[in-house]
Parts: structure tokens; sequence; C-alpha cells
């Protein structure tokens, strides 16, 4: 099954057959936009598609295109197969309790069901998703929120640095584990590792941007990961406050000290 997620054309197959407008509409009650990057689009570092950014938009006969020309193949059934004609069917894991996430891999299942992909999906208690995630390494396919990646994008070196314990799309071996068989790193891998250590270590802002933004280009080219929706939040205040500046980072608050109270 590893070779068909070290397909290039397998990984933006998926991300192409993945109904993100649906998503937010059914899921998120409207109040979400796609998510294109591991930096959120709040961040002064994303870089975005109208600059130039790679996109994976809804697009099942794109998605369809890409595996053919892949060298998958579909059956009699219409179920996709390898070039070996083993039935492309893979689990994909979620920790159990989490709605919202629980809704996404249920839509997931069914959007790439469309084309011919079976998805068993399974929420997991989060201890033994922990444990697969860090120890055994035994897993497939898992949906997940990195909270460490977003505004400040040093905080997901450890996601992309291909010794990273969070590098979860070729992970490394843990201190004291036996290699891994067949573990190797790509060149693009290590460039993506290069620029999130070069960014980290660049004090002129407007290089950092260049930076990053090169490197969020590159991960969107290699779809290594495929990022789904960036929630929206609503926030009330009363109207005897006045002054109030509301902030994607910051909410309705984060001015406090200049804030005025009316009678």
């Amino acid at each position: 099954k590893s070779r068909w997620f070290n397909n290039l054309s397998f990984r933006q197959a998926v991300a192409h057959v993945i109904d993100r407008p649906t998503m937010i509409n059914n899921i998120y009650k409207g109040l979400g936009v796609p998510q294109h990057s591991a930096i959120y689009l709040q961040s002064p570092y994303y870089f975005s598609p109208e600059n130039g950014l790679p996109t994976y938009d809804y697009d099942p006969a794109k998605a369809k295109a890409l595996l053919l020309s892949g060298g998958f193949q579909y059956n009699s059934d219409n179920r996709l197969t390898d070039a070996e004609g083993n039935l492309v069917r893979f689990t994909l894991i979620t920790n159990a309790g989490n709605k919202i996430r629980e809704a996404m891999g249920t839509q997931v299942k069914q959007d790439l069901g469309a084309i011919g992909i079976q998805v068993d999906f399974q929420p997991i208690a989060f201890n033994t998703l922990v444990g697969k995630m860090s120890d055994s390494l035994d897993w497939e396919a898992i949906m997940l929120g990195f909270s460490g990646a977003g505004v400040e994008p040093d905080g997901g070196r450890n996601i992309w640095s291909p010794t990273g314990r969070l590098h979860m799309f070729n992970q490394s071996p843990n201190p004291g584990q036996p290699p891994l068989e067949g573990w190797q790193i790509s060149e693009w891998e290590t460039e993506l590792g290069r620029l999130y250590v070069q960014g980290g270590q660049e004090l002129d802002d407007s290089k950092r941007k260049a930076i990053y933004a090169k490197a969020q280009i590159l991960a969107q080219q290699q779809v290594p990961l495929i990022f789904l929706i960036n929630p929206l939040s609503l926030s009330a205040v009363k109207n005897r406050i006045q002054g109030v500046q509301y902030a994607a980072l910051g909410g309705a608050l984060w001015n406090i000290q200049e804030l005025k109270l009316n009678p």
C-alpha cells in the first residue's frame, strides 16, 4: 500500500476528490473556508492561491484522470486497482469522540468511494491512536489537526523536518527502535526541512515570507498532507462596548485596554 501513497498522482487525485465546499456547508454550517497550506491564512506568512499557491479544487474527473495516468485502472465493477490488480482499499483513522472529525471522515469515505477507492473509516480511542502514530507506526491514513503549525511557521518544523517526530508521511524509527526496511528520504522532503530551518533562522521579515512561500508551494506540489478546512469563528459583544476591532488572531477583546463601556 505504501506504493500507492508514494505515487504523486495518487496523492493529487485524493486531494482533488474531497469535496471541501460540501464539508463546509454540511459540517461547519458555512463557517469555514478551504485550507490550502500548513500555514493558516490568518498568518502573515500565508502564501495565497492568488499569488501562486497550488490548490486542489473538487474535481472527480481530474482525480480519475490522474489515477489512470499514475498506473491505476478500473475493473469490471468500477473498483480502482493498482497495476498488479490489487484493489485500492485502506483504513483511515481519527480520534473517537471528535464529532467534527468523525463527520469529515465519513464524507471522505463517501468522496473516495465515488471514484472506486474503498476507505475503511475507524474512529478509535485517542490513546490508541497516539500509540499507533508514535510507537507501532501501525496505520495507513490518519486525520488529525496539528495545533503547533499555523500562525508562526517555525511551530511546524517538527512536521516538515525529515527526522521530526511529527513527520507523519515518512516517519523515521524512534530512538532505540530498529531501522525501518526501505526507509528513504526524498529530495523534496530534504528541501522542505531545509527551508523550515532557514526560515526559522532568518530575521528579515520579507525574506522569511519568501522562504515560507517556497515551502508552501513545494508542499502543495507534493501533497504529502492533504489540507481540508479552516474553521471560522463568531464573536458577539454588547453594543455598550465601544472600540471593538475584531481580529483573526485576537478575537474581540485583544485591545481590551482601549475599549470603553458606555452607560
